[in-house]
């Protein structure tokens, strides 16, 4: 039989989880109550920006976007399923301050890893995709099972052997100064593929609506950057070539083309959405 071990939370992401709780409980009850009815496989539970002000989530949250959003799903997760919810849920914070407006065209690299607000064109929809977003391993020694969070359009992450494995011989090797009751640990594991986690997405460009004003009005201008998106799970399939919506979004980078990061030097910027407001 397979173990799984679970570790406590350290003190910043308790105080995330508690906080996320609150923030459900006092503002989304009605909404979390008809969590039952929902018949969506994922759902975008989207969350004002304005409520995470005056919480501990206010400062944290840009320092760690991913830390309190990945805590902020389990939260609501637990919440879905508590009231037997099928449907996952997955926060969408929208409603953003002036300060993380910005225009595309002056996106630099020294912006990466900023989560930003544009307004934005879809100029061009590319086929909707899957990617593996996590990996799970067992041992056949021990019987432990793990878990490899894996990165987009990134080499895949490989466990080659048994971290619990290894630290007990590590750990006897010491105690019994170099003559361990066991043998050391071996390659003897197995990706669990049917258990993998998988994630659909969706590459998208777009492209700043002033720049396609300027075009319409001068006549010797006729350039029109586009940059590429990357979008998941419910809005995959949901937008369409010339809708105008504000994104919210991670600008990061990525290699050119037909090209890898060992290859080239060079990268172009990709905005891995987070969330989608669309125009009034």
């Amino acid at each position: 039989m397979s173990t799984i071990h679970t570790t406590e939370p350290d003190p910043e992401s308790q105080l995330i989880l508690h906080t996320w709780r609150k923030l459900f409980e006092n503002n989304y009850g009605s909404e979390l109550d008809r969590s039952s009815l929902y018949e969506e496989e994922v759902f975008g539970f989207e969350v004002r920006w304005e409520l995470l002000k005056n919480t501990p989530l206010h400062s944290i949250f840009p320092n760690n976007p991913k830390k309190a959003l990945e805590l902020g799903n389990q939260v609501i997760r637990e919440q879905f399923q508590n009231r037997n919810s099928i449907t996952r849920p997955v926060i969408r914070i929208v409603g953003f301050d002036q300060e993380f407006s910005y225009y595309l065209e002056d996106v630099r690299t020294r912006d990466r890893g900023r989560l930003l607000s544009f307004q934005v064109t879809v100029t061009n929809l590319d086929t909707p995709m899957g990617w593996l977003k996590k990996s799970k391993y067992i041992c056949h020694d021990c019987g432990v099972t793990w878990s490899v969070n894996q990165s987009l359009a990134r080499e895949r992450k490989r466990s080659t052997i048994c971290l619990d494995c290894e630290r007990e011989y590590i750990k006897q090797m010491k105690e019994s100064k170099g003559k361990a009751k066991i043998p050391p640990p071996t390659h003897n594991i197995t990706m669990l593929v049917e258990e993998n986690v998988y994630e659909d997405i969706q590459y998208i460009e777009i492209t700043c609506p002033s720049m396609i004003s300027k075009v319409l009005e001068q006549e010797d201008s006729n350039q029109i950057y586009s940059y590429l998106a990357v979008v998941d799970d419910e809005y995959v399939g949901s937008l369409s070539i010339n809708q105008e919506v504000t994104i919210n979004a991670w600008v990061e980078l990525d290699h050119l083309p037909n090209r890898d990061f060992a290859m080239d030097t060079r990268r172009v910027f990709i905005f891995k959405v987070h969330s989608i407001e669309s125009k009034n």
